[in-house]
């Protein structure tokens, strides 16, 4: 592998006949042409390029779109990247929900839950209440009420709040009770997660 260092100028990378210069770690750098693979690729390599050239498809309809666009915008704004490197980065990588805050919930209406994300595209929490002492051995448990959560601060997404509605059946202290949460990014990632708890 050679370095190139001041005798080729500009922003030039590519490849010229069997030579490819490309940027590695801040330097430019010239390298043999890689040839065509005679190794076939595995079920999961296939399984990542068709989940790459979605997220490409997905990049072509944010350009399409100018409210998504400018969101994508926004975001790249000051950084190192461009509005479609996030867009595809934003359709590979699914929301992580970071923490669920259950210590305010007792089981009576009126009470807060928040829920935090780890995805600058967050779209959509919902927050599910179950009772697992109800509902037959291989369910999660009765639902007790379901319903969206709310930003805890308009135009950011990695808050949310979520206000019950109902009071938990038989409340009582030490009584089980499970959160089905779920988030959803700009793309469509989907996760759900799982808390287990006490009232």
């Amino acid at each position: 592998m050679g370095k190139i260092r001041g005798e080729i100028g500009g922003e030039i990378t590519g490849t010229v006949g069997d030579v490819t210069i490309t940027v590695w770690k801040g330097i430019k750098v010239a390298k043999r042409k890689r040839g065509p693979s005679t190794v076939p690729p595995s079920q999961a390599q296939l399984q990542q390029r068709q989940r790459f050239l979605l997220a490409s498809a997905y990049a072509k309809e944010v350009g399409a779109d100018r409210q998504k666009r400018t969101l994508y915008e926004t975001l790249a704004k000051g950084q190192p990247t461009t509005w479609r490197a996030l867009a595809i980065q934003d359709y590979l990588t699914p929301p992580i929900i970071v923490r669920v805050d259950v210590s305010e919930y007792t089981g009576k209406a009126g009470e807060r839950i928040d829920v935090f994300v780890q995805d600058a595209t967050c779209q959509r929490v919902k927050v599910t209440i179950l009772d697992p002492t109800q509902g037959g051995a291989n369910a999660l448990g009765a639902i007790v009420e379901e319903g969206e959560a709310q930003r805890a601060v308009e135009g950011q997404d990695f808050h949310w709040l979520y206000r019950t509605t109902t009071n938990f059946p038989d409340a009582q202290p030490g009584k089980p009770f499970r959160l089905l949460i779920e988030a959803e990014d700009l793309p469509g990632n989907i996760v759900t997660h799982t808390v287990e708890g006490e009232l």
